[in-house]
């Protein structure tokens, strides 16, 4: 029984550290950093004055429109589109980043 226990306390303790993790992604990511955290704020909280909303918002949102997102801007937004401007890589790293958020 105590194996039982400490093997899912080490289960949950990991699961928990995986979330975090995801989180601290966005903080720790250099193209998320260089473009996106000035008007999204450096852990993706959002920023009012800029009325951006929190990442974690976004993030119920399937890949495929993040991505689209992500390469064509929000239109009559400040939100401008990084097709060409930045890698699939990058846009897919930021999508996995933006997925961590919730």
């Amino acid at each position: 029984m105590k194996k039982l226990f400490k093997a899912s306390l080490a289960v949950m303790v990991v699961a928990g550290l995986t979330t975090i993790g995801s989180a601290a992604d966005l903080s720790s990511n250099a193209t998320y950093k260089a473009k996106c955290a000035m008007c999204h704020g450096p852990n993706g909280e959002g920023k009012a004055a800029l009325k951006t909303k929190p990442l974690k918002e976004a993030a119920s949102k399937s890949e495929a429109d993040l991505m689209k997102t992500i390469e064509n801007g929000i239109p009559n937004t400040s939100m401008k589109g990084y097709k060409g401007k930045l890698t699939d890589a990058q846009i897919k790293e930021l999508v996995e980043n933006i997925k961590g958020q919730k």
